[in-house]
Protein backbone atom coordinates (compact mmCIF):
# COMPACT_ATOMS: atom_id res chain seq x y z
CA UNK A 1 0.00 0.00 0.00
CA UNK A 2 1.61 3.49 -1.29
CA UNK A 3 2.15 5.78 1.73
CA UNK A 4 -0.10 8.47 -0.33
CA UNK A 5 -3.29 5.38 -0.59
CA UNK A 6 -2.53 4.82 3.40
CA UNK A 7 -2.78 8.81 4.55
CA UNK A 8 -6.18 9.08 2.79
CA UNK A 9 -7.36 5.76 4.55
CA UNK A 10 -6.62 7.66 7.90
CA UNK A 11 -8.34 11.00 7.09
CA UNK A 12 -11.38 9.22 6.06
CA UNK A 13 -11.55 7.01 9.70
CA UNK A 14 -10.78 10.40 11.43
CA UNK A 15 -13.72 11.49 9.49
CA UNK A 16 -16.18 9.09 10.25
CA UNK A 17 -15.09 9.06 13.88
CA UNK A 18 -15.70 12.61 14.19
CA UNK A 19 -18.95 12.23 12.73
CA UNK A 20 -19.59 9.06 15.00
CA UNK A 21 -19.25 11.59 18.05
CA UNK A 22 -20.80 14.18 16.98
CA UNK A 23 -24.02 12.11 16.42
CA UNK A 24 -23.47 10.81 19.72
CA UNK A 25 -23.39 13.79 21.08
CA UNK A 26 -26.47 15.21 19.54
CA UNK A 27 -28.01 11.95 20.62
CA UNK A 28 -27.27 12.76 24.27
CA UNK A 29 -28.11 16.19 24.09
CA UNK A 30 -31.64 14.97 22.46
CA UNK A 31 -32.22 12.65 24.96
CA UNK A 32 -31.50 14.55 27.90
CA UNK A 33 -33.89 17.79 26.70
CA UNK A 34 -36.48 15.35 26.15
CA UNK A 35 -35.73 13.48 29.70
CA UNK A 36 -35.86 17.29 31.09
CA UNK A 37 -38.64 18.34 29.55
CA UNK A 38 -41.26 15.00 30.42
CA UNK A 39 -40.12 15.05 33.52
CA UNK A 40 -43.25 16.20 36.05
CA UNK A 41 -43.09 18.87 38.88
CA UNK A 42 -45.45 19.91 41.93
CA UNK A 43 -47.28 23.11 41.35
CA UNK A 44 -46.71 25.77 43.44
CA UNK A 45 -49.07 28.16 45.10
CA UNK A 46 -49.26 31.35 43.25
CA UNK A 47 -52.25 32.45 45.04
CA UNK A 48 -52.63 36.00 46.71
CA UNK A 49 -48.74 37.10 44.65
CA UNK A 50 -48.29 39.60 42.42
CA UNK A 51 -47.36 38.33 38.58
CA UNK A 52 -43.44 39.38 39.16
CA UNK A 53 -43.60 37.84 41.96
CA UNK A 54 -45.39 34.57 40.78
CA UNK A 55 -43.33 34.27 38.13
CA UNK A 56 -40.35 34.36 39.77
CA UNK A 57 -41.51 31.47 41.88
CA UNK A 58 -42.63 29.35 39.02
CA UNK A 59 -39.04 29.51 37.20
CA UNK A 60 -37.61 27.68 40.25
CA UNK A 61 -40.00 24.77 40.32
CA UNK A 62 -39.08 25.04 36.16
CA UNK A 63 -42.41 26.67 35.47
CA UNK A 64 -43.95 29.44 33.43
CA UNK A 65 -46.89 32.10 34.41
CA UNK A 66 -48.90 32.74 31.50
CA UNK A 67 -51.72 35.41 32.64
CA UNK A 68 -55.46 34.45 31.57
CA UNK A 69 -57.48 37.72 32.15
CA UNK A 70 -58.71 39.68 35.04
CA UNK A 71 -61.78 39.44 37.11
CA UNK A 72 -63.62 40.48 40.09
CA UNK A 73 -63.05 38.79 43.39
CA UNK A 74 -64.29 40.09 46.81
CA UNK A 75 -61.58 37.80 49.23
CA UNK A 76 -58.45 39.12 46.97
CA UNK A 77 -56.83 42.55 46.86
CA UNK A 78 -56.21 43.89 43.67
CA UNK A 79 -53.57 43.06 41.23
CA UNK A 80 -52.93 40.00 43.00
CA UNK A 81 -53.85 36.58 41.84
CA UNK A 82 -56.95 35.14 42.57
CA UNK A 83 -56.99 31.63 41.04
CA UNK A 84 -54.75 29.51 38.89
CA UNK A 85 -54.83 26.39 36.98
CA UNK A 86 -53.82 23.60 38.12
CA UNK A 87 -54.09 23.73 41.35
CA UNK A 88 -51.83 24.14 43.93
CA UNK A 89 -50.33 20.74 44.70
CA UNK A 90 -51.26 19.14 41.63
CA UNK A 91 -48.06 18.18 38.64
CA UNK A 92 -47.33 19.44 35.72
CA UNK A 93 -44.76 18.45 33.53
CA UNK A 94 -41.38 20.87 33.58
CA UNK A 95 -41.46 23.95 31.23
CA UNK A 96 -44.92 23.97 31.18
CA UNK A 97 -47.09 26.56 31.40
CA UNK A 98 -49.67 27.54 35.04
CA UNK A 99 -52.40 29.74 33.45
CA UNK A 100 -53.47 32.50 36.32
CA UNK A 101 -56.35 35.27 37.08
CA UNK A 102 -55.50 38.59 38.68
CA UNK A 103 -57.97 40.13 40.81
CA UNK A 104 -59.58 42.96 40.01
CA UNK A 105 -60.54 43.32 44.20
CA UNK A 106 -64.30 43.40 44.97
CA UNK A 107 -67.08 44.79 42.57
CA UNK A 108 -68.60 47.62 44.12
CA UNK A 109 -72.77 46.77 43.67
CA UNK A 110 -75.15 49.86 43.36
CA UNK A 111 -78.45 48.76 44.97
CA UNK A 112 -80.98 51.09 43.89
CA UNK A 113 -83.57 52.01 45.90
CA UNK A 114 -87.28 50.47 45.69
CA UNK A 115 -89.45 50.90 48.72
CA UNK A 116 -92.42 52.45 47.64
CA UNK A 117 -92.17 50.44 44.69
CA UNK A 118 -94.96 47.49 43.50
CA UNK A 119 -93.23 44.36 43.71
CA UNK A 120 -93.07 43.85 39.96
CA UNK A 121 -91.33 47.08 39.19
CA UNK A 122 -89.50 46.21 42.32
CA UNK A 123 -88.44 42.86 40.48
CA UNK A 124 -87.78 44.62 37.16
CA UNK A 125 -85.61 48.24 38.18
CA UNK A 126 -83.40 45.26 39.86
CA UNK A 127 -83.10 42.72 36.94
CA UNK A 128 -82.21 45.94 35.20
CA UNK A 129 -79.08 46.54 37.98
CA UNK A 130 -78.40 42.42 37.58
CA UNK A 131 -78.83 42.49 41.16
CA UNK A 132 -81.31 39.11 42.31
CA UNK A 133 -83.88 39.09 44.66
CA UNK A 134 -83.17 35.99 47.26
CA UNK A 135 -86.59 36.31 49.22
CA UNK A 136 -89.84 38.40 49.12
CA UNK A 137 -91.51 38.45 52.83
CA UNK A 138 -95.06 39.38 52.80
CA UNK A 139 -96.14 41.67 56.26
CA UNK A 140 -98.98 43.58 57.64
CA UNK A 141 -98.26 47.18 56.98
CA UNK A 142 -99.89 50.76 56.16
CA UNK A 143 -99.11 50.28 52.73
CA UNK A 144 -101.39 49.18 49.68
CA UNK A 145 -101.24 45.47 48.77
CA UNK A 146 -97.97 44.38 46.81
CA UNK A 147 -96.27 47.67 47.67
CA UNK A 148 -92.52 47.37 49.07
CA UNK A 149 -91.99 47.98 52.58
CA UNK A 150 -88.37 47.64 53.32
CA UNK A 151 -85.51 46.10 51.54
CA UNK A 152 -82.22 44.51 52.76
CA UNK A 153 -79.68 45.52 51.74
CA UNK A 154 -80.39 49.01 51.91
CA UNK A 155 -80.38 51.47 49.07
CA UNK A 156 -76.49 52.07 48.08
CA UNK A 157 -73.28 50.71 47.12
CA UNK A 158 -72.15 47.36 48.70
CA UNK A 159 -68.96 45.06 48.23
CA UNK A 160 -71.05 41.78 49.39
CA UNK A 161 -74.49 41.36 48.03
CA UNK A 162 -75.01 37.76 49.51
CA UNK A 163 -77.50 35.77 48.12
CA UNK A 164 -79.11 38.79 46.76
CA UNK A 165 -82.01 41.70 47.78
CA UNK A 166 -84.84 40.40 50.56
CA UNK A 167 -88.17 42.56 50.04
CA UNK A 168 -90.72 42.91 52.54
CA UNK A 169 -94.12 43.76 50.65
CA UNK A 170 -97.27 44.77 52.37
CA UNK A 171 -100.46 42.36 52.13
CA UNK A 172 -102.51 45.31 52.02
CA UNK A 173 -105.80 46.71 53.82
CA UNK A 174 -108.50 44.22 55.47
CA UNK A 175 -112.00 44.33 56.79
CA UNK A 176 -111.54 45.78 60.29
CA UNK A 177 -107.95 46.79 59.93
CA UNK A 178 -106.77 49.75 62.06
CA UNK A 179 -103.51 51.78 62.36
CA UNK A 180 -101.99 51.07 65.60
CA UNK A 181 -101.72 54.54 67.02
CA UNK A 182 -99.06 55.60 69.54
CA UNK A 183 -100.06 54.40 73.17
CA UNK A 184 -97.00 55.55 74.93
CA UNK A 185 -96.98 57.76 78.40
CA UNK A 186 -100.96 56.46 78.04
CA UNK A 187 -102.94 54.99 80.87
CA UNK A 188 -103.24 50.79 80.41
CA UNK A 189 -107.28 51.33 81.64
CA UNK A 190 -107.60 53.96 79.12
CA UNK A 191 -106.10 52.15 76.27
CA UNK A 192 -108.12 48.92 76.53
CA UNK A 193 -110.59 50.98 76.27
CA UNK A 194 -109.50 51.74 73.00
CA UNK A 195 -109.11 48.31 71.72
CA UNK A 196 -112.33 47.58 72.75
CA UNK A 197 -113.86 50.25 71.06
CA UNK A 198 -112.30 49.43 67.63
CA UNK A 199 -112.89 45.87 67.96
CA UNK A 200 -109.64 44.95 68.61
CA UNK A 201 -108.68 41.93 71.55
CA UNK A 202 -107.06 42.84 74.93
CA UNK A 203 -103.63 43.26 75.14
CA UNK A 204 -101.54 41.39 77.43
CA UNK A 205 -99.88 43.56 79.81
CA UNK A 206 -96.07 42.75 81.53
CA UNK A 207 -95.32 44.65 84.63
CA UNK A 208 -92.25 46.08 84.53
CA UNK A 209 -90.47 48.50 87.07
CA UNK A 210 -89.79 52.29 85.99
CA UNK A 211 -88.39 54.73 88.72
CA UNK A 212 -90.14 57.83 88.06
CA UNK A 213 -92.91 56.40 86.16
CA UNK A 214 -96.59 56.48 88.28
CA UNK A 215 -97.98 53.00 87.76
CA UNK A 216 -100.34 51.50 85.37
CA UNK A 217 -98.43 53.64 82.16
CA UNK A 218 -97.69 52.05 79.22
CA UNK A 219 -93.88 52.12 78.51
CA UNK A 220 -93.75 50.17 75.28
CA UNK A 221 -96.17 48.47 72.86
CA UNK A 222 -95.93 45.96 70.20
CA UNK A 223 -96.98 46.32 66.99
CA UNK A 224 -95.39 49.64 66.86
CA UNK A 225 -97.52 52.83 66.22
CA UNK A 226 -97.96 52.86 62.74
CA UNK A 227 -98.42 49.40 61.91
CA UNK A 228 -102.23 47.52 60.47
CA UNK A 229 -103.66 45.44 63.54
CA UNK A 230 -106.76 43.80 62.94
CA UNK A 231 -109.12 41.56 65.55
CA UNK A 232 -106.95 38.93 65.58
CA UNK A 233 -103.73 40.83 65.72
CA UNK A 234 -101.77 39.87 69.17
CA UNK A 235 -100.91 43.09 70.83
CA UNK A 236 -98.35 43.31 74.25
CA UNK A 237 -98.18 46.50 76.34
CA UNK A 238 -95.15 46.82 79.20
CA UNK A 239 -96.88 48.61 82.15
CA UNK A 240 -95.13 49.94 85.01
CA UNK A 241 -95.93 48.68 87.87
CA UNK A 242 -96.70 49.99 91.85
CA UNK A 243 -93.31 50.38 93.46
CA UNK A 244 -92.66 47.13 95.33
CA UNK A 245 -94.98 45.21 92.95
CA UNK A 246 -94.53 41.99 91.10
CA UNK A 247 -93.97 41.65 87.57
CA UNK A 248 -96.43 39.80 85.48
Amino acid sequence: MSAKRFATLLIEQGLLATALLVTAGLSALTTMRVVLTSQEVVVPSLLDRRVPEAGTLASRHRLQVRVEGRRHDPRTPPERIAAQEPPPGSTLKANRSVRVWVSLGPRRIDIPAVRGESLRTARLTLEQAQIPVSRVVEIDAGAPAGEVVLQQPQPGKTDDLGEGVVLLVSRGTRAGDVVMPDLIGRPEPYVQAIFERAGLRRAEVQLRAYPGVAPGVVLRQTPAAGYRVGPETAITLEVSRPEGGEAR
